[in-house]
């Protein structure tokens, strides 16, 4: 059951949440556009790989340009898998309200994976990457998750159960 309470106080819980939403929406579209069974160029998961030959051809950092050459192109199918699940996992936590510490966490630091490849490649407006991160931190923060999401009835039931170390954890992340 996903909680709604419309109390007084409420208001920029519900914007919040509502923001946490479509950043639900927007990483469960970017994932479904590196899906495996999109072919773009010969290759799969969709852009992706023509995006990777662009931060290698425009790196803002020399030794993430090394890992990009060395590490990720030559494993271009095992990245590119973590890359789709990675950004399926964060759609769902953010869009669900499910884990939205985690999914919060984790999408900043995702987005700020992806900044240290993508600041330099012409075109890319430096500070969309706050405008990603920021968010994300706030929704972690906030608990976003406990209004218009799962983490609150989710955490109503863990409560309730004797926990050892990983319900602890669990009930941290909600």
């Amino acid at each position: 059951m996903v909680s709604v309470n419309v109390g007084a106080h409420q208001g920029p819980a519900i914007s919040l949440s509502l923001f946490r939403l479509m950043f639900g929406l927007l990483y469960l579209d970017m994932g479904f556009q590196k899906a495996p069974w999109v072919i773009q160029d010969g290759h799969r998961f969709g852009w992706l790989y023509g995006w990777l030959l662009q931060e290698v051809q425009h790196p803002t950092l020399e030794w993430y340009k090394r890992f990009l050459q060395n590490v990720v192109l030559p494993n271009f199918t095992l990245f590119g898998y973590l890359t789709f699940f990675t950004e399926i996992a964060l759609g769902v936590s953010l869009f669900l309200g499910l884990f939205t510490v985690l999914g919060g966490i984790g999408g900043a630091l995702w987005q700020l994976n992806i900044a240290l490849g993508a600041y330099s490649v012409p075109g890319e407006w430096y500070w969309i990457w706050a405008l990603l991160i920021a968010p994300q931190v706030v929704f972690a923060q906030s608990r976003a998750g406990r209004t218009l999401g799962v983490d609150r009835p989710l955490r109503n039931w863990l409560g309730r159960r004797e926990m050892g170390r990983t319900g602890k954890l669990l009930l941290r992340l909600t």
